[in-house]
C-alpha cells in the first residue's frame, strides 16, 4: 500500500469510530489534504520560512 492508501484507511477507521459525527468528511479528501500539507505545525512553517529568509539575507550581504 502507498502512504495515500494508508491515510485513507486510517481516516476511514477514525471516522467510523466517531459514529456519524464526521459523516460529511470524505476519507479520500482528508488523505489528499494530508499528503499536500508539508507542515504539521505552525512552528514547522516558521522554521521553513526563517531558513529561506536567512539564505536570502546571506545572498544579499554577499
Amino acid at each position: 500500500m502507498t502512504k495515500y492508501d494508508d491515510d485513507i484507511a486510517q481516516m476511514t477507521e477514525l471516522m467510523s469510530k466517531k459514529s456519524g459525527a464526521w459523516s460529511a468528511i470524505s476519507a479520500k479528501y482528508a488523505a489528499r489534504m494530508r499528503a499536500q500539507n508539508q507542515f504539521k505545525t505552525g512552528l514547522d512553517i516558521a522554521k521553513y520560512t526563517a531558513s529561506i529568509m536567512r539564505r536570502d539575507m546571506q545572498d544579499y550581504d554577499a
